[in-house]
């Protein structure tokens, strides 16, 4: 009933380009079809990763519904995410056995009141039966990677994460789909993937919300 009042004095509309749609949650067909890109991404040699993916652009209409979240609290877009990241293909092209996201600082989630990447892909892994699990921790406060070079944000990052107490035990030969909002350079999932096969996982996998990457 609820949902019907809100539709009613709230009618939804497409993030992208204001159309009304029928649900809250959708996007027009064009705009779905900019935003919902799901992309294998090109990786550097030597990369930790085994593999790397995107559900969509960033530029495409996911860029918006993300900055609103982490810069401004706006969960309402969190239906809408969800929409592009259902489009992701079932099963998933590489063999998962749970999820862990990039995490936080400690004083920037209490800062910003949650983990953004947790939010965003929290409702797709329970539709998918994938365990999501905090097991890396942010040992040290890092300035944003925005405008950094490749070298300047591996040195930004370096020793930055490390394995929660614990996570060894319940990380050893399995294989780790690491979670991230964006993929610019890819230096964050590196980061993390090297920490992780270090912990005993077999591969390490990466999947974000968004990216302009070039495909691989």
């Amino acid at each position: 009933m609820w949902e019907m009042l809100e539709s009613f004095f709230f009618p939804p509309h497409c993030p992208r380009c204001g159309a009304y749609v029928e649900r809250r949650g959708g996007w027009c067909p064009a705009c779905l079809r900019q935003a919902a890109h799901f992309t294998r991404l090109a990786l550097p040699a030597g990369s930790p990763l085994m593999s790397a993916w995107a559900a969509g652009s960033y530029r495409g209409g996911l860029q918006n519904l993300i900055r609103g979240l982490k810069y401004h609290g706006k969960k309402s877009g969190l239906p809408y995410i969800l929409t592009v990241l259902q489009r992701v293909p079932e099963p998933f092209p590489v063999s998962v056995a749970l999820a862990v996201p990039v995490p936080l600082h400690p004083a920037k989630e209490r800062q910003r009141g949650f983990n953004q990447t947790e939010l965003i892909f929290r409702d797709w892994l329970a539709l998918r039966d994938i365990p999501m699990r905090r097991l890396l921790v942010r040992t040290r406060p890092t300035p944003p990677q925005y405008g950094l070079t490749r070298q300047a944000r591996q040195e930004n990052l370096r020793g930055a994460f490390a394995l929660a107490a614990g996570a060894a035990a319940e990380l050893h030969g399995r294989d780790v789909l690491l979670l991230d909002d964006i993929f610019t350079t890819g230096t964050t999932a590196a980061a993390c993937a090297r920490v992780l096969l270090r912990g005993g996982v077999r591969s390490v996998s990466a999947l974000v919300l968004a990216s302009d990457h070039q495909s691989g």
